[in-house]
């Protein structure tokens, strides 16, 4: 078996174990991104990737981790938050599976946990008013932007630049963690209002309508069934265009190079 399916053997491996605390307490939540793609177009992973992104609205989120804190197998699985490492820089979760390690470039220097992972995105409220959305993207750009490289990320390429360096230089006095907390503020502002769009922080050019989380809907994923937007032709053509249509050989390539320790998995072949 080759470096990518066993991965993404161990991505389903934890992928099962949100879907069991999800079902057990009722949360709501959808494939995201690629794997509601992979979902529709391939019935599994997108043969070239190697990710897994799980969808949830704020609420069930912070309900979710919640939960990780008291119930996630914590002899298997590690819950990576803002929270629980000063340099995780970014705002969502990731389940990480103990005893492996997928060293990303972007990441490689940064001292946060390096597990096998799974992506868990919160959606929060976007202000309807065009002018204020526009504000409000520019400040979470600036706050991403100011924590990714507070926090180290970036990797060879990024440090190099005299920009990083500098911009590194003059944020330094700033601690990490009032930075969080200012773009928290930022981002739940609008929750406890009734809005057309929502996003998440990490990734803010895509806008899910709220209407799309309300429905859900079981999809063949591998051998396995996960949640997905019962809409999901208008999300996916949002986010993808002509999603049905496979891109270049050229494009069809991973997110971002790695080195992988599969450790006491490295001899899985099958769930």
């Amino acid at each position: 078996m080759d470096e990518k399916r066993k991965l993404q053997l161990l991505i389903l491996l934890i992928a099962k174990e949100i879907d069991r605390l999800c079902n057990k307490h009722h949360i709501d939540y959808f494939l995201d991104g690629g794997s509601q793609l992979g979902a529709i177009r391939h019935k599994g992973f997108i043969p070239w990737d190697d990710d897994f992104d799980i969808a949830m609205k704020r609420a069930d989120y912070e309900k979710f981790i919640g939960i990780c804190a008291e119930e996630l197998d914590k002899s298997k699985f590690f819950l990576q938050t803002e929270t629980s490492e000063n340099k995780y820089c970014f705002a969502f979760a990731k389940i990480r599976l103990i005893g492996t390690e997928i060293i990303e470039n972007f990441s490689k220097n940064v001292d946060v946990h390096q597990g096998i992972f799974v992506d868990i995105f919160p959606y929060d409220n976007l202000p309807d008013k065009e002018s204020e959305r526009k504000k409000f993207l520019k400040k979470n750009y600036i706050l991403k932007e100011l924590l990714w490289v507070r926090c180290g990320y970036g990797g060879p390429v990024y440090e190099k630049k005299m920009s990083y360096k500098m911009l590194k230089l003059l944020i330094s006095p700033i601690p990490i963690a009032l930075l969080k907390k200012r773009r928290n503020q930022l981002i739940t502002r609008f929750n406890n209002l009734s809005t057309e769009y929502c996003f998440t922080s990490d990734y803010p050019k895509f806008h899910l309508r709220n209407e799309w989380f309300e429905k859900a809907a079981l999809y063949d994923f591998e051998t396995y069934k996960f949640p997905g937007f019962e809409q999901y032709d208008e999300m996916l053509t949002t986010v993808y265009g002509n999603y049905m249509v496979l891109p270049p050989e050229k494009d069809r390539i991973q997110h971002s190079k790695y080195k992988i320790n599969f450790g006491k998995y490295v001899d899985i072949d099958t769930l």
